[in-house]
């Protein structure tokens, strides 16, 4: 390092050791961060105003899938265990071309419940998911 002398005669160092301290712990922050940012897989695409149809007639099979706050799984108003919702919905979406699952839950129903149902749909061969809000009646 080099040696600096100021007017009066001392001498002057450069301290680094705060700069050297904060570039460390940007780069362990950085290392901690970057496989978190990188695991996140999950794509969430919103619906464009050209898809919404106000009246258009549905042609294409699929699932919907209701979590009632009692606990019970309603797929397209049959009311099926948990068990029996992988079956359910391989059953049904076999024939369809998008292969699409729409999922509602009542307000009270954990997040925990539902992505045991995204899951079972993924598994089941859906490769379209949309989770919905009911209308209140």
């Amino acid at each position: 390092m080099q040696n600096y002398q100021d007017s009066q005669g001392g001498l002057t160092d450069i301290n680094l050791t705060s700069l050297i301290d904060v570039a460390l712990v940007l780069v362990v922050i950085f290392m901690i961060m970057t496989p978190m940012i990188m695991q996140s897989n999950i794509v969430v695409s919103t619906p464009k105003v050209g898809k919404a149809g106000a009246g258009t007639p549905q042609t294409e099979l699929r699932a919907e899938v209701y979590l009632t706050e009692a606990g019970a799984i309603v797929v397209n108003g049959v009311a099926v265990t948990p068990e029996a919702l992988a079956d359910s919905l391989r059953l049904l979406l076999a024939p369809s071309k998008k292969k699409l699952v729409i999922i509602s839950a009542d307000e009270l129903v954990i997040h925990d419940r539902v992505v045991q149902v995204l899951d079972a749909a993924r598994q089941a061969g859906a490769r379209e998911l949309s989770i919905v809000k009911r209308k209140k009646a």
